[in-house]
């Protein structure tokens, strides 16, 4: 299990690069427009370009939001039922989780093949690249959920 903590925590190092440079695209992406529009020309691929870099943002960010623990927390029962219960109540989240991410990863890839038949209107390439962001996150959700399990079930680094 040591394996998977450390592999969690180079893809989540590597994603928070892409992060970054999917974040600065977008900037130049935008002041690019909006000069040229300024100037009486359009880049007609630009919106489409910003908003498919977007949806990568967003999938990409829930996964470092997920390993950073930067999602709201909740206090329920629980807490207040001692630690067993909690303990009990977090290792059933965690397998209801990884059920969940791993549903989506399956039907994200059934979703980004049935893509590839379609193109996008400006750039004319398969949905299937754009939408490949949806199983690539769920996938690295699911290391990062099993990540998570292998600390909670109390397996260490040697």
């Amino acid at each position: 299990m040591a394996l998977i903590e450390t592999a969690s925590e180079t893809i989540n190092r590597w994603v928070e690069r892409v992060l970054l440079v999917i974040g600065a695209a977008i900037c130049l992406i935008l002041f690019a427009q909006v000069i040229f529009r300024y100037a009486g020309a359009s880049l007609g691929w630009s919106e489409e370009v910003s908003r498919h870099l977007l949806v990568a943002i967003t999938f990409l960010g829930g996964t470092v939001a997920y390993k950073r623990a930067s999602f709201i927390g909740l206090q329920g029962l629980g807490n207040h039922l001692g630690p067993a219960v909690q303990r009990i109540i977090v290792m059933g989240l965690q397998v209801l989780t990884l059920a969940l991410f791993v549903l989506i990863a399956w039907f994200g890839i059934v979703y980004t093949i049935k893509a590839a038949e379609h193109t996008s209107a400006a750039l004319q390439i398969p949905m299937s690249i754009p939408f490949g962001v949806i199983p690539l996150a769920a996938l690295i959700f699911v290391i990062h959920v099993l990540a998570d399990m292998a600390r909670s079930f109390g397996v260490r680094r040697p």
